[in-house]
């Protein structure tokens, strides 16, 4: 089939030639089921240069067929001539994007050096969408992936895959934001995939860095326990961590501490220097001792542990604090691993009193010191039951319950023992708060029978002041005072 640019001159020809020749006229014709005049950019076929050309080359074809008298043969040679002419050396017809074609390809991160951590790339994800992004990494590292909803309903999940696209690991998101994260992850090539769990739009993704800054090496001080009463110890151990990978083939402790409120007894080293170091222990004395430790035979501490122990034992009330300043030897110098140090709380020795109080309501207990304040405050149980935990020492105890009439006894708390106060019922009928049961508080339960309130009236615990209240009243009227608790 000939071109339409041919098609286009032979009917131009034609049109200006039919004057001197007896040619039929022909009118121009579509090309390709568009007008002539718009074929060329229309269908594609060939260029504006092209068909320029052979517009221009007309006149010099009509001179040459009156000059020569050239028969029709000639002439339809010459044309054809100059279509492959122009066709051969004209410019090439521009490219136009076609429905299909190929999809859009992932986008690649390439992780070179920290200064490409925290950047932000954005995308596009829906229920037909999905993205899935290359990651390059040079070094070993800890990072996160966050996955941020920039618009519209997404709620993103996110999967990491290998290089040949299997799942490492995942996070399905619940929120507009999805975060994933990564400990000491590999060199190698991996995919971040970024997919829907619901609805569509736009997200911004951010890789961070994680990884754990260098940490120093130091010494911790553990009491256990860290608090004691007065005569009893405490087990104290110093720790070395974060030892650096050639070790230590030394270490000196130089501790202090307040001798009146701690005796010292009991260093032992711990292994950490490796079997049978060589030790020395200076003290204790006036308050502080020192601890070294060398490696014997090329042995050294090359794993974070416990170094050395020692027994802590209480001599007076209160905040015994132990302190440790640590030096340690990689084999050529000193380094200075600084101070550390930790408190003892040391107690009045504690003992406990206990008993059992029968009520028709709640009981409180309470113990008071000689001086009326309150050293300690409980509710009995559904039995009645109670138990106070208090310095070793005498104290004063009190039970009440709303209504009933006070119990009260003088107890000795003695350290380490139970003090056990002996089973006591309350009596009720005391309403009105004054240590007597009499008239007054019978009119109480008058004056509000078959009401519920005040809470004291109602001596039986059911819900409503009437007779039975009353009767519990007879049992104790005219009862005073509170009662005498052993």
């Amino acid at each position: 089939m000939e071109s339409c640019f041919l098609r286009r001159v032979s009917i131009l020809f034609l049109i200006r030639s039919k004057k001197n020749r007896n040619y039929p006229a022909i009118s121009p014709q579509p090309c390709c089921n568009v007008p002539v005049s718009f074929k060329i950019i229309e269908c594609n076929q060939v260029s504006f240069t092209q068909a320029w050309i052979g517009v221009g080359l007309l006149p010099v074809i009509l001179f040459i067929s009156r000059t020569m008298s050239m028969n029709k043969n000639y002439l339809i040679r010459i044309v054809l001539l100059l279509a492959l002419l122009t066709g051969t050396f004209a410019a090439t017809a521009p490219a136009y994007a076609m429905e299909g074609a190929a999809p859009f390809l992932p986008a690649i991160i390439v992780i070179r050096s920290t200064t490409f951590w925290d950047a932000t790339f954005n995308g596009t994800v829906n229920a037909d969408r999905i993205e899935q992004w290359s990651l390059q990494l040079e070094d070993t590292s800890s990072f996160s992936v966050t996955v941020t909803t920039l618009s519209g309903d997404l709620i993103p999940s996110i999967y990491f895959l290998d290089s040949s696209e299997a799942e490492i690991s995942s996070a399905v998101g619940v929120s507009s934001e999805t975060v994933l994260t990564f400990t000491d992850l590999p060199a190698g090539d991996y995919y971040v995939r970024v997919q829907p769990v619901s609805g569509g739009g736009t997200y911004s993704m951010t890789i961070r860095q994680t990884d754990d800054p260098v940490v120093d090496p130091d010494a911790v001080i553990v009491l256990d326990p860290a608090l004691v009463d007065v005569g009893e110890s405490s087990t104290a151990t110093v720790f070395l961590n974060n030892i650096p990978a050639e070790g230590y083939a030394s270490a000196e402790f130089s501790c202090t501490y307040d001798p009146l409120l701690v005796e010292i007894s009991n260093i032992t080293q711990l292994g950490l220097f490796g079997t049978d170091p060589a030790m020395v222990i200076h003290g204790p004395l006036d308050g502080s001792f020192i601890f070294a430790i060398a490696g014997s035979n090329g042995q050294r501490a090359t794993v974070d542990g416990a170094a050395f122990n020692f027994t802590m034992t209480g001599l007076q009330v209160g905040e015994a604090t132990i302190i440790c300043d640590v030096r340690a030897s990689n084999g050529n110098s000193l380094v200075d691993l600084g101070s550390n140090q930790s408190t003892l709380t040391i107690a009045e020795p504690q003992g406990v009193v206990d008993g059992t109080v029968l009520a028709s309501k709640a009981v409180t207990v309470t113990l008071y010191n000689l001086d009326t304040t309150v050293a300690g405050t409980t509710t009995t149980d559904v039995n009645g039951y109670f138990s106070l935990t208090a310095p070793a020492g005498s104290y004063t105890i009190v039970a009440s319950a709303v209504g009933f009439l006070d119990a009260q006894g003088s107890p000795t708390v003695t350290s380490g023992a139970t003090t056990t106060m002996e089973t006591v019922s309350l009596l009720a009928g005391d309403i009105d708060g004054n240590d007597v049961i009499d008239e007054f508080d019978a009119m109480t339960i008058g004056i509000n029978y078959g009401l519920a309130d005040p809470d004291a009236a109602d001596l039986n615990n059911d819900g409503v002041f009437d007779v039975l209240d009353l009767e519990l009243l007879a049992a104790n009227y005219r009862e005073a005072g509170a009662l005498n608790w052993q």
